[in-house]
């Protein structure tokens, strides 16, 4: 479905529902939206100057024109190493290319310098929708008269940034407080012993006078205490800051567009919404 020294694969289908299921079996085997583009004719010019952009050459970017003017679907995958997977994926499908309509595909190799990106329309970024907005006007199984609505939804977009939140000031005060200790001190007491005499007592021939008296003295010593206050380190204070995370939860109001279906006269609406799982309540659209 294309030829050798590409970076793309191309495959035309006559079948719509063909080229849908053909995006399908893309996806599902791991290429991602990015790389599959499809066009439809919806009017206006063709795909020819596109095609040959990418370097595709003349004649053949005329015949895949003119498979497009005839309302047929064009399908583009891009891809620098899975060129033979792709080729098999378009062609079980019933895709065809411009060297044959059996689908015969030549070698791939790395892409030719200066090829351009793709044409076409990118794959809706939308899980079980693929290429819902794309079948072929008058093709069999097709849509005739098709238009595009698209539908928008408001979503919640965080985004975080450094702010200052507030001060700390440390500062190192003075604290008077009582404090008591208890101090082990020493005095001394006279202590008076009274010692009989021994043997027999012996006269003295000095009379007792009444105006003679003896006197001792003794010394009488003690501790004292003398408190003295001394500065010393009690703490090593470190002051830094640190980040802790945590979760913040916001609530605010969005906006989604819906469908109406406004029916005049007898008219049979059909709303196929692949997203939904009771095909009888295909959801956002109301009547």
């Amino acid at each position: 479905m294309t030829t050798a020294d590409r970076s793309f694969v191309i495959a035309v289908f006559k079948d719509n529902n063909q080229a849908q299921q053909a995006i399908q079996d893309l996806l599902n085997a791991g290429f991602n939206r990015d790389q599959i583009r499809y066009s439809v004719r919806r009017g206006g010019g063709g795909i020819a100057d596109d095609l040959t952009n990418m370097g595709i050459p003349q004649q053949e970017a005329n015949f895949y024109n003119r498979e497009f003017e005839q309302g047929n679907t064009v399908v583009t995958v891009h891809t620098n190493t899975e060129q033979q997977q792709a080729f098999n994926l378009l062609r079980k499908d019933g895709g065809y290319d411009f060297n044959t309509n059996q689908g015969q595909a030549t070698n791939y190799a790395a892409p030719a310098t200066g090829v351009s990106p793709t044409a076409g329309t990118p794959i809706p970024n939308v899980p079980g929708n693929v290429a819902a907005n794309a079948p072929a006007t008058g093709a069999p199984g097709g849509l005739s008269g098709e238009r595009e609505i698209q539908l928008r939804a408001e979503t919640l977009q965080p985004e975080t940034r450094w702010v200052r939140a507030g001060e700390v000031d440390i500062v190192k005060q003075v604290v008077s407080e009582q404090k008591t200790i208890d101090v082990p001190v020493t005095h001394e007491e006279v202590v008076i012993e009274h010692h009989p005499v021994s043997g027999q007592p012996q006269a003295s021939n000095t009379p007792i006078s009444a105006n003679e008296n003896e006197t001792i003295r003794i010394p009488v010593n003690e501790e004292r205490v003398n408190v003295e206050k001394e500065t010393v380190t009690t703490d090593d204070i470190t002051v830094g800051t640190r980040k802790v995370q945590e979760t913040e939860r916001f609530t605010d109001t969005v906006r989604h567009e819906e469908l109406k279906v406004n029916r005049e006269g007898d008219v049979d609406v059909e709303n196929v919404n692949p997203q939904q799982q009771n095909p009888q309540n295909p959801g956002r659209t109301a009547s």
